[in-house]
């Protein structure tokens, strides 16, 4: 009866929202070539590209495209092997361009490299870096989690030294609070932050969307201290009729992945997407019984479909589901025995996962006018084990959002976009021997949040461009009100320099135990206060951006600095005690505290030579709570990192080297003062640094690599306090402040038929 009242509500709340919307027009046509005779002739596999987007396509073998249009350009580049490349500034109400390419046609050296670069600045007045498909192919990418070696904007480490978890963070704070998207919806959140970046499989990204401070209003209130942005793959502009990755590394862990398009007719087309992995090796390369890197298998499929009518209707549906099942704990340890009951520590955590996303549309008369529907239907069940202890949880979520869109006034500087959203979010969890006191703990809340939104802009050409919106939520579970104000500016004093400004407010529920489930391989006991409020912060930022001409191509400085104040924050405090967690409120009664953060960020990407890219970059994070009744430096926060990227192609991409040095500095950790002697440590972790490299050899339709990760092979002594005694009260795995394994070589190969 309570999971059928679940379904019920949902399927009301979708009910709510009829499914037309942000439609988006295409630009259509043909692009030809005249032959020795004068002939018109198609041009197949031509690259076509908006300028500094990750938005593109290539002709078919009858030399016709179609391309989704952007806000953010109307110039569109235009790349063929035989001839130099050519752009184009398309008029924004056109729907149909036939090209003809010139070998006389010469270009600014912005568009000759748009293409090769991995990553760059949006054109978008919210501070945002892109990683294109390049950027990614810099790395073996094999998911989510390893696509930011090549930024210092996001953090990645291990959670812990058992489960394999990776979690990031932006702005010196964990990655809870910046809010991960999958095309503008919401996706990556409650049972899965803490596994969720591996459930997105590098092969099935077209792009990588990273914003700094508050984000647009209407994709909600969360993000606080940024926002992550995934693009997948799309069959209206994707040519891959099949992809095939194949990838080994040596430490055991192995991948298969396959793309395949299929047009079925004109306006319909589809795409499948398989990933598949297994770490089949066990290993334990610091001697201290525990795998390294647990055992883990994963099959995760996804199909999608886009269809449209041209200038009246279009539509895109996804269909994902994941199952995977990790195995961790002493290299002994029997799985077949029950739960809990071997004598040795063990981990299990089986997880099951469904995501349908459906985004449809239609124009209305306005030349820019038009009405969007995004729904989007989470199932998430988890079972799993940790040593003695039990968690065992279920998510069912349900979002809507409706968006009415249009510009007016001259020239069009005035946009106004307003809608209304619902998400809920049905969660039970259980816990056998979570804490002291209670041997049986079960955890349920529904959280049903509507909202209203509205976002205005005024822009004078690519001078000035001024954003601020606001949205109302009525958080039903706590009975409150969120007021979301946000504001965004971009100036353009000058060709080639830009300021940004952004300011705003962000809120979001703590789920204490889905976001902390590393702490549970520790035998600490939980203690929490007994009013657990909503986090509530504040995020300002400013930004500068200088583009400038070299002898490889255009390159570009920028350096930002951004602060984020907590009203209120659940602070999850493991240094008042090593055997305990304290949750509670950053000012519960009693406690006055703080909590804030400072964040600098300086970077350079330049182009020496043709074909050869230099990224320096340094980040500066300052992070403070007050913890254990005192105002001190986060723990497990490094203040300093720096990066070094170099990247060369040979002509015509033959050959592609890519190298990356990291310095991480020294940090705080958690307090062990009162631990036994050989179960403390320092104050302080060791800095360290991390190389990874790839060399990339390009064929007609398939390309190998080969690489290795962290090649000077530092790994964090004692990663797990009382290794020997994993069922006494010392025993900690979640204190990691490096990697916990050694040197790494891979290898794979990637077949594309076009």
């Amino acid at each position: 009866m309570y999971i059928m009242k679940k379904y019920i509500i949902l399927i009301i709340g979708w009910l709510c929202f009829i499914q037309i919307g942000n439609a988006q027009q295409s630009l259509r046509g043909k692009v030809m070539e005249y032959n020795e005779a004068e002939e018109g002739t198609p041009v197949v596999g031509a690259i076509l590209q908006w300028q500094n987007t990750s938005v593109g396509t290539v002709t078919d073998q009858n030399g016709m495209f179609a391309l989704p249009k952007v806000e953010e350009s109307n110039i569109l580049i235009v790349r063929y092997s035989t001839y130099q490349n050519d752009t184009i500034t398309v008029e924004r109400n056109r729907t149909e361009l036939n090209i003809v390419l010139s070998t006389a046609h010469s270009l600014p050296a912005i568009s000759v490299e748009a293409s090769r670069q991995g990553a760059y600045i949006s054109v978008k007045p919210i501070l945002t870096t892109v990683i294109s498909t390049d950027g990614l192919r810099k790395a073996a990418c094999c998911n989510l989690s390893e696509s930011f070696d090549n930024t210092v904007a996001v953090d990645v480490e291990y959670a812990d030294a058992v489960s394999g978890a990776k979690q990031i963070s932006m702005l010196g704070l964990a990655g809870i609070y910046s809010q991960i998207l999958l095309e503008n919806t919401p996706y990556i959140r409650l049972l899965s932050n803490q596994f969720g970046l591996g459930y997105v499989p590098g092969t099935w990204m077209e792009g990588i969307s990273i914003s700094k401070g508050t984000a647009s209003v209407t994709n909600g209130y969360e993000a606080i201290t940024g926002q992550i942005n995934v693009d997948y793959k799309k069959p209206e502009t994707n040519t891959e009729k099949l992809f095939i990755n194949l990838y080994g590394s040596s430490m055991g862990k192995a991948e298969f992945n396959l793309n395949s398009v299929f047009k079925i007719k004109e306006n319909l087309s589809t795409m499948l997407l398989l990933h598949t992995e297994g770490q089949f090796a066990k290993l334990d390369m610091n001697h201290d019984s525990f795998i390294d890197i647990p055992i883990n298998y994963q099959v995760n499929a996804m199909n999608r479909w886009d269809y449209q009518k041209p200038g009246k209707f279009e539509g895109r549906t996804m269909l994902s589901y994941m199952w995977e099942d990790r195995m961790g704990g002493q290299m002994k340890y029997n799985y077949k025995t029950p739960a809990g009951m071997d004598s040795l520590y063990g981990l299990r955590i089986g997880t099951n996962k469904l995501n349908v996303i459906t985004k449809n549309g239609f124009l209305l008369e306005g030349e820019h006018e038009s009405i969007g529907t995004v729904l989007a239907f989470t199932f998430h069940h988890n079972k799993s084990f940790f040593g003695k202890k039990n968690y065992n949880a279920q998510q069912i979520s349900g979002y809507a959002n409706v968006l009415y869109s249009n510009r007016y006034g001259q020239s069009e500087r005035h946009k106004l976009t307003v809608g209304g959203s619902l998400q809920m979010d049905f969660l039970d969890e259980q816990l056998w021997n979570i804490t002291e006191a209670v041997g049986e703990e079960k955890l349920t809340r529904e959280e049903i949040v509507p909202g209203l939104f509205g976002e205005y802009s005024y822009s004078i050409e690519d001078k000035l461009v001024i954003m601020g919106g606001i949205r109302i939520d009525y958080n039903a579970f706590y009975k409150m009100l969120f007021w979301t104000p946000r504001i965004h500016l971009k100036w353009v004093p000058v060709p080639n320099s830009s300021f940004r400004i952004s300011a705003g407010k962000g809120y979001r529920t703590a789920n204490v135990l889905a976001e902390n489930l590393s702490l549970m391989i520790s035998n600490r006991t939980f203690n929490f206060s007994k009013n657990l409020k909503p986090e509530e912060a504040y995020n300002a930022g400013i930004s500068f951006v200088q583009s400038f001409d070299m002898k490889g191509g255009k390159s570009n400085f920028s350096i930002d600095y951004f602060y984020t104040y907590f009203m209120n924050q659940v602070l999850i405090d493991f240094d008042q005690n090593p055997q305990k967690v304290f949750v509670y409120n950053l000012n519960d009664e009693g406690i006055s505290g703080k909590s804030y953060s400072h964040s600098i960020q300086a970077e350079m990407t330049f182009y020496p030579l043709k074909r050869f890219e230099i990224i320096v970059a340094y980040r500066f994070n300052n992070v403070w709570q007050t913890t254990a009744g005192d105002l001190q430096q986060k723990a497990l926060v490094s203040p300093h990192k720096a990066l070094l990227n170099l990247n060369y192609a040979t002509k015509f991409d033959k050959w592609k080297f890519n190298l990356t040095l990291q310095y991480n500095s020294s940090m705080r950790l958690p307090n062990t003062s009162i631990n036994p002697p050989e179960y403390q440590l320092p104050d302080q972790s060791p800095d360290f640094f991390i190389l990874n490299a790839q060399i990339t050899k390009k064929f007609r339709t398939w390309e190998i690599y080969a690489g290795g990760e962290n090649l000077l092979n530092y790994k964090q002594k004692n990663p797990i306090l009382s290794a020997d005694n994993p069922f006494g009260e010392h025993f900690d795995a979640s204190i990691i402040y490096a990697p916990i394994t050694g040197a790494m070589g891979y290898l794979g190969i990637r077949w594309t038929l076009n």
